[in-house]
This record gives C-alpha cells, structure tokens and sequence, in this order.
C-alpha cells in the first residue's frame, strides 16, 4: 500500500457510497461541523439512478413515489416537474442538491474501498483509486453503499435446464433487444411492472411470473397520486385502520374493470413494499401480457408453472430483487447485512465507530427516511444525541422486528421500515436537539462582526450550532468568533473578505446577516460624515450581499438585514441613517423579487439599543432617548435568529409589540405618524433637550417660530 493521502486524526468519518444515502449522510455531517470523507467507486455521484454498466437504470424508469412524498425536506422539487419524476429528473435533482450543500467537494469518486480494518482508534480503510492503492485512517465509518447492486436469483435454481438465455433485471436497458422474442418477466414488483409495459410494445409475447399474489396500485387515485392518500392517513391512523380504509378505495376505484388480471395477494395492501402501474392491469385485460404462477420447472425452451401449465419461452428475465452486502467489512462482523439487528435501521448494538444510512427496505420512498437518518447520524457522531445503552438498543430492535414480522411476515424483517411511522420516530429523537442546536452545521456570516449587534448575534448563532465568521473593519482576536479585516465600503476589500469567510467556513455559506452600520441633519448639504453612513449602511450591504450571493443561492440560504424603525418611521437630526436604512429595506424588497425563489429575504427593524452607536449622537446633544423608546439587545438578537430559523424566510421583522405597532401605523396611517412625531420632538424641544446640539441649531429655531 503506497503512503496515504491527507491521512487525519480523530474524528474523521467516512462515508462510503455516493448515491442518495451517501450524499445525504455527508450532507448532513457537514452540517454538523464533521471532518468528512465520501468515497464512491464510480466517476459521478448519483448511485442507482445513474445509466451505468454498474447500475440497475433504465432509460424509461420513474420513480413510484410521488413529488412530495420523495423529496427532501430542505430541497422541494420543481413545481412543473410530473407527480412521478423520471428517471433522468431525479438524478439531475440528486446532484442539485449535492451541489447546493457543497457535498462533491468532499468525495474522491473513482475510488473504491476495497477493505475497512478495524482498529483501536477507528477505521483503516484499503482504498484504490485513480493514483493507485492507498490507506486512510478515520474514526467512524458510515455505510451508505446501497443494496441494489447484487443481483439475487433463485437459490436453489429452478429444476430442469432451460435452453433459452436468461438476464437480471440489473443489466436491462432497452425494450428494443427483445424485439420478436417470447419474454417472460419473473416477478411482480416495480420493475417487473416497468419492463412489461416496455417489453409489450417490442417483444412478440410477454408474460409475468407471479409466484404469489400482488396489489398493483394505480398512481392516481380519484386525482390524487396513491401515495399521498396513505401518507394522509398515516398521521392520524394506524396501519391496520388505514389498510383497510386503503383497499375500499382500491376496490371502489376498481369498479368496471373486469378481465384477466394478475392474481390478488391474500396479505393487506400495506404488507408489501407497494407495486404501482397504471399500465400492467389494463395490459393484462387486454390480452397483450399474460399471467402466469411460480416456475415449476423447465424443459428445453418450455416452462412448467405451478398451476400445471406451460409456455415455450425464448428469454428469462429475472425480476427478483438484490442481496444486501457490504464486500469490504469482514464477514464475521457482518455476516448478512439483511439480518443485521440496528438501532433506528442505523446504530449496530456493539460497535459505536459503525453506522450505516439506507440499509432499509421502506414503504415509500428512500429519500425522506435516508435524510433522517443522516441527521440522527450526525446527532449520534457530534454527541448532540447520547447513543442509548445496549440493553436499551436491544429492546427497541427486539420489539420493531416483532412488529415488522407481524405485518411483513420472513421477508427481510430486520430491514423493513413504515416510512411514516419512521419518520415520526426519528423527529422524537432529534427534537430535543432541534430545540438546543437549531442551527447545526449552518454557515454564517455576520457584518459588524466586533460590535455590540455582532457580537451578540456570534454568540447565539455559535450556541445554537452554527458555524460563524465576521466581518469587520479589523480583524478582532477577542471577538468570540473569527472575524476577518474588511472594509465594507471599499469593493476589493469585500470580495476579498467574502473569499476569506468563505474559505473559513468550509466553502459556502448559508445565512448572511448585514449588521454593519453607523449612526446629519436633512436641511444640510451632505458632510463626508453622511458620505461614509450612506457607503456603509447601505452600499457596503450591498456589496458584501452581492459578493456572498452565488454561496447563498447554491445553498438555498437565507439574506437578513439589519435595518432601522426610522427606516419606516422617520425622525429628525438622523437623516442620513434614516435615509441609508429607508433604502436598505427597498433593496431588500427588490433583492427579494429578483433571488427570492432561492434565497430568503428578510429585513429587521430594530428601534433604538443602547450600545456604542449612539454614544457620539449623544455627545453631540443629538440623543433621541426621549424619542425613540430603548428596547433590549436580547430581543433584536432573538428576532433575527428566529428569522433565520423559520421554516419560510418572513419579510419584514419587528423586535417587539411596539415596533409592530409603530410600524403598522407608518405605513397606514402616515400622516398621523408625522403629527405624533413632530409633537414629541416639539416637546423634547421645548425641553432643551437640544440646547447644546449646533446640528440641531435650525430645528430649534423653527420650533420656537412655531411657538
């Protein structure tokens, strides 16, 4: 083994597989602020959904679950794409959103891990790639490989000898290559489904070998795709109840349909990962498939069914599903995968630097159930979640396999998942880490980083999980996150500022928060003190948004900016900040309508803090204490966290009662706003709270002229 590259030290995990459990799984340790390695043995990410030699695509394969019940949480599918993608859309979708979450860049792809030992530390890992064999050391190792790769065929095989030629399902592609030849398809599951519709258009006789009975579902449902029915009533049913309430409506929407048809299972329609076909059925009824019972034996080119009969055949297509391995751990780890006993489908019971994501067999889509278990993953490997004790792991895997032999009887009981109840599960389990950590693995960057606002803002975001760097006019050793010199008004100075958080941050970023800012009179010609608020608050907000834009759209992330009450509510003797936060608000507002489908907006409105800012306003006999109502640092802080974390970016953010108040009555009732302004500034006035201000010297006058 040559010397290996980059070789870490504790706590690295690596992920092996780079389809959609492995891209998740990376995705969401990344997140967690996890030193991660993916590894995939093909050129390009994207797994089983890849058209490959080594996958089991088809060009005309689609998925079975519907849009809402296959995506992420955290990246919704194209609202013009069909209810049930293709195949070429998904992958495109898996790879957006690898790309959005900066997932490629920490995966060696062309690399295959050929041995994992393991050690006292962790994992050695015998890897082979472009450059040749090399080793890697890393703390934990996540399997991610999928089991779709192995294809499984009948053991023992079939009595007789069968003359014809025989394929998997594995190695279809096209329906053109059995053009004029007698096809019988072996199964009844999705793909089986999906290659006879394709076959009855090609080959010259196609039949279906159900050696047991099948539901075939349609994919629409009373307009509605079947699947969502189910996911409808899972929140409120139990399986048995919706099973029942599940096959009323299949019978109802069955009315009229008579004919040949494949045989009925004698299970519930919930106790099979569910076959879906619009086509199969009406195929079947029109003569165009036929339907035949188990293989019996074989003679020659002619094939013995259980029922007595017999068809002379040309080709064997095996639609039967795939073994579960894992070729790189020793066999006395794990002896089969598929009876491998985990704690949530994810934990072993005795080996806690050994995970595995998508080792499942779901009754949805595998979307959804890998990206919780990558997020109870990454809970598990930061110590955000205690792993339970054995005897508690034990018990819970004890009782799901009870229940999952129950309903699914011997077929891959360790491995079967209710993908509604799972889910459930799994938001248990993590939600009291949502509630401490909201932030996890977020990437922030925060404007006016060392001051009052900034600092507040780095300490929560880092508390609540949260990976945070500054900017800031110079750089800050006692700031309590990293902040990085940069002058905000000055563009080279920006972009190189944003290179830098960037970089800090691990390459992207998620949420910006513009902070910055500074707090004459709007009778004067503006002085080079209105010149540099102007610049800042809102042209340095600008800039940095502008520079930071291509990370926060890759991310679907979010833009907050700090703006002002005066920004809605106008006061005298500060119109150079009113006037630089009016405009910060109407760039959001247009940022919002150019970017806003992918990224949130939201401007905040803070009133008056007591904080440095203010301090020269007051030695100038400028303060508006008895104007503008001090509200607490905590609140503005909390209200842009809880900005940041919604699950929709809000638009427009009041720190308190009052504010919301105020502003509604601005925008309402604005000549009102004006009267009880000017009244409060004439009392204030009249107060000598202004005596000392020479800025303030015309407002006085006029006041007293008004008198």
């Amino acid at each position: 083994m040559g010397a290996g590259r980059g070789t870490a030290g504790p706590g690295r995990v690596a992920v092996v597989g780079g389809g959609i459990a492995g891209i998740a799984a990376v995705k969401a340790l990344l997140q967690a602020g996890v030193e991660v390695l993916g590894v995939e043995r093909a050129e390009e990410l994207g797994g089983l959904w890849r058209l490959a030699p080594d996958t089991a695509a088809y060009e005309g394969l689609r998925l079975n679950t519907s849009k809402p019940r296959t995506e992420f949480a955290d990246h919704p599918m194209p609202k013009e794409w069909p209810d049930y993608p293709t195949r070429a859309q998904l992958l495109a979708y898996v790879r957006d959103h690898a790309e959005r979450f900066d997932v490629p860049r920490h995966f060696r792809t062309a690399t295959e891990l050929t041995a994992a030992r393991r050690t006292e530390d962790g994992w050695r890992l015998e890897l082979t790639g472009p450059d040749g064999a090399y080793e890697e050391t890393v703390a934990h190792l996540v399997v991610a490989n999928g089991h779709n790769h192995t294809p499984r065929v009948p053991i023992p095989p079939y009595p007789g000898t069968f003359e014809g030629t025989t394929s998997h399902a594995h190695t279809y592609r096209e329906p053109s290559e059995f053009a004029g030849r007698r096809v019988l398809v072996v199964g009844t599951g999705n793909s089986a489904m999906d290659i006879a519709t394709e076959l009855a258009g090609q080959a010259d006789e196609v039949l279906i070998s159900a050696r047991r009975g099948v539901w075939v579902l349609p994919k629409t449902l009373f307009g509605r795709p079947t699947d969502q029915w189910n996911g409808a009533l899972a929140a409120v049913l139990p399986w048995r109840l919706r099973q029942r309430i599940s096959q009323t409506m299949l019978r109802l929407a069955a009315r009229g349909t008579e004919g040949p048809a494949l045989p009925p299972s004698p299970e519930g329609v919930l106790q099979d990962h569910p076959t879906l076909s619009d086509t199969v059925p009406a195929l079947v009824r029109e003569g165009k498939i036929g339907v035949r019972a188990g293989i019996e034996r074989f003679e020659g080119r002619r094939v013995r069914f259980t029922d007595g009969r017999e068809d002379e055949v040309d080709h064997v297509l095996w639609c039967t599903g795939y073994r579960a391995t894992v070729p790189f751990l020793d066999p006395a780890l794990v002896p089969d995968p598929a009876r491998l006993p985990l704690y949530r489908h994810v934990l072993p019971l005795d080996d806690d630097a050994l995970s595995f994501v998508g080792l499942m067999q779901s009754t949805g889509s595998a979307l959804p159930v890998v990206e919780a278990q990558s997020r109870l993953l990454a809970a598990y490997v930061t110590g955000r979640l205690r792993r339970p004790s054995r005897d508690r792991m034990l018990a819970s895997v004890t009782a799901e396999l009870h229940a999952a032999r129950e309903r699914w009887g011997d077929r891959r009981p360790h491995m079967r998942i209710d993908v509604d109840q799972y889910l459930r599960q799994v938001a248990r389990d993590l939600e009291g880490v949502r509630r401490a950590t909201p932030l996890a693995g977020r990437r922030v960057i925060v404007t006016g980083a060392a001051g009052t606002f900034g600092r507040a803002l780095g300490e929560r975001f880092t508390e609540l999980g949260a990976r945070v760097v500054g900017l800031d006019l110079h750089a800050d050793a006692s700031a309590p996150v990293p902040v990085v010199g940069c002058d905000l008004t000055d563009p080279e100075s920006v972009t190189k500022g944003v290179e830098e958080a960037v970089r800090l941050l691990g390459g992207g970023v998620d949420v910006l928060v513009n902070n910055a800012g500074r707090g004459g009179p709007a009778e004067l010609r503006p002085s080079p003190e209105v010149h540099a608020q102007l610049d800042l608050n809102l042209l340095g907000a600008w800039d940095v948004t502008g520079a930071a834009l291509p990370h926060l759209e890759r991310a679907r992330g979010r833009v907050v900016f700090i703006a002002s009450r005066m920004a809605v509510l106008p006061l005298p003797l500060a119109a150079a900040y009113g006037v630089s936060k009016r405009a910060l608000a109407a760039y959001a507002d247009t940022l919002r309508l150019e970017v806003g489908t992918h990224v949130g907006v939201t401007t905040v409105y803070p009133s008056m803090v007591r904080s440095p800012i203010h301090d020269s306003t007051r030695e100038a006999g400028l303060s508006l204490d008895g104007v503008s109502r001090p509200e607490p640092l905590e609140g503005v802080v909390s209200a842009v966290v809880a900005a940041v974390t919604a699950r929709r970016a809000p638009r427009d953010v009041a720190t308190t009662r009052r504010g919301r108040a105020e502003m509604t009555l601005a925008r309402h009732a604005p000549s009102l706003t004006d009267r009880i302004v000017r009244r409060t500034v004439a009392a204030r006035v009249t107060a000598g709270a202004f005596a000392k201000a020479p800025l303030a010297e015309g407002l006085r006058r006029r006041y007293e002229r008004a008198d």
